[in-house]
């Protein structure tokens, strides 16, 4: 479980709530059937007709395991599991199939396979795994993206139902009595444009930005597993090794050599 975003959703609900608390005297006056329907049902609408619905669908799978899941990248581990790998390539294709079995990370374990396979060329094994790569990134991408885009939605669809709400107003104006409904029915109006603020900037783009983020960072430990498989490959020497994938991590982060 990722603690810090989960964190952050909490608090988010929580200064939410609190601002709601001190504008009313009860909370329940901002649900607003109508205003909710046309935020929510029309961000719905937009982003059905902007992506396909299972892509849609498929976000919730997103948010569950890759903002709400466990994730941090170990590359001090990726590191010192290519100094092994790299001490068992020494003995051969045999020693590389022994250790593959027992790599848990799946980028890293493919790329080690390649080499093991004995098959692919030094700018094969290149060219295989850069696009991998491109492949991964562009689906990373295209799901923050995903969120970003409707994060655009309800912002508008807010002010829609408020502009709706304006117009019920000045109906009312005229009638009798038509000065003390003129407060409430203004209020009323304004819900909309609230959910679809807080739901632009609590949710959608937060959740974007995440995602970025995380990308950048699993594109990075990527590179360095494929420098790391080149360098496998070349059957270059440890510290060689060792330091090439250092320079993917500023000098604190580093895997330092180990003492006799």
């Amino acid at each position: 479980m990722n603690i810090s975003s989960l964190i952050g959703v909490f608090f988010g609900i929580a200064v939410l709530f609190n601002a709601l608390k001190g504008t009313a005297d009860d909370p329940r006056f901002f649900l607003d059937f109508h205003g909710i329907l046309i935020v929510v049902g029309g961000t719905l609408a937009a982003a059905s007709i902007s992506f396909p619905i299972l892509d849609i669908l498929s976000l919730v799978k997103v948010f569950l395991f890759r903002v709400l899941g466990k994730h941090r990248n170990n590359y001090q581990e990726i590191i010192n599991q290519f100094l092994e790998i790299n001490k068992k390539s020494l003995v051969g294709v045999t020693g590389l199939s022994e250790i593959t079995a027992s790599i848990k990370h799946e980028f890293l374990k493919e790329s080690v396979s390649l080499v093991a396979s004995g098959v692919l060329t030094e700018t094969e094994i290149q060219i295989t795994l850069q696009r991998r790569l491109k492949t991964i990134e562009s689906q990373f991408m295209h799901e923050a993206n995903m969120f970003r885009t409707i994060g655009r939605f309800p912002p508008a669809f807010g002010l829609l139902a408020t502009t709706l709400g304006m117009i019920g107003l000045l109906q009312k104006i005229g009638q009798p009595d038509s000065q003390k409904l003129i407060g409430p029915a203004m209020s009323i109006g304004l819900i909309g444009t609230l959910y679809g603020i807080a739901l632009a900037n609590f949710i959608f783009i937060p959740i974007a930005e995440n995602l970025t983020k995380r990308t950048q960072e699993e594109v990075t430990l990527r590179k360095m597993i494929i420098e790391g498989t080149l360098l496998v490959k070349l059957q270059v020497n440890s510290i060689v090794l060792r330091e090439r994938l250092n320079s993917y991590l500023l000098p604190k982060h580093r895997v330092i050599r180990k003492s006799a």
